[in-house]
């Protein structure tokens, strides 16, 4: 008897531990979501081209200067599988005022850092927004994103800050 009892509890024993999830199937294939290929630290392989317009010269919004950004990107999901935080710095260099009209600068302000971004994905696309505003539509490729960067705003003056169509382009690291 005490033989069929020793038999019964390895056997009940055995069944609890392998039925457990010592190794379930979801510890070792997590869950693919969307975000999946866009969360972590992105960067600019080489210097983004920004133009910047203002109506600080002219009263007219109009092309002032240019700019170089470096731009370097954290990643990070949120509770939708579909939303991204993105966390961007930028060290800009090369800045070049080209409007003849601006003899006294351009009136440009630099943007805060870092700039807290929030990404909407789709497939292999990814939309950001800046406060309550689009500023870039970019495609996902074999760990590259590249699109094209447009905003502005006004407070004394208004600027607005912008690429052209594929100018912009960070690099998973």
């Amino acid at each position: 008897m005490k033989l069929i009892y020793s038999l019964l509890l390895i056997g009940i024993l055995s069944i609890v531990f392998i039925t457990s999830g010592c190794n379930s199937e979801e510890e070792n294939n997590p869950v693919n979501t969307p975000a999946n290929k866009f969360v972590g630290r992105w960067k600019s392989e080489n210097p983004i081209f920004v133009k910047i317009k203002t109506d600080y010269c002219t009263n007219a919004v109009e092309d002032v200067a240019t700019m170089e950004w470096m731009v370097y990107w954290v990643v990070t999901e949120t509770d939708n599988p579909n939303i991204v935080d993105i966390t961007m710095n930028y060290s800009s260099s090369n800045f070049t005022i080209i409007n003849p009209e601006c003899t006294f600068g351009a009136g440009y302000v630099p943007e805060p850092q870092p700039l807290f971004l929030k990404g909407y994905l789709t497939d292999n696309s990814i939309t950001i927004d800046y406060g309550d505003e689009e500023i870039l539509s970019m495609d996902y490729v074999n760990g590259e994103i590249t699109g094209e960067l447009s905003y502005s705003y006004c407070m004394l003056y208004c600027q607005e800050i912008y690429t052209d169509e594929t100018d912009f382009s960070v690099t998973a690291y």
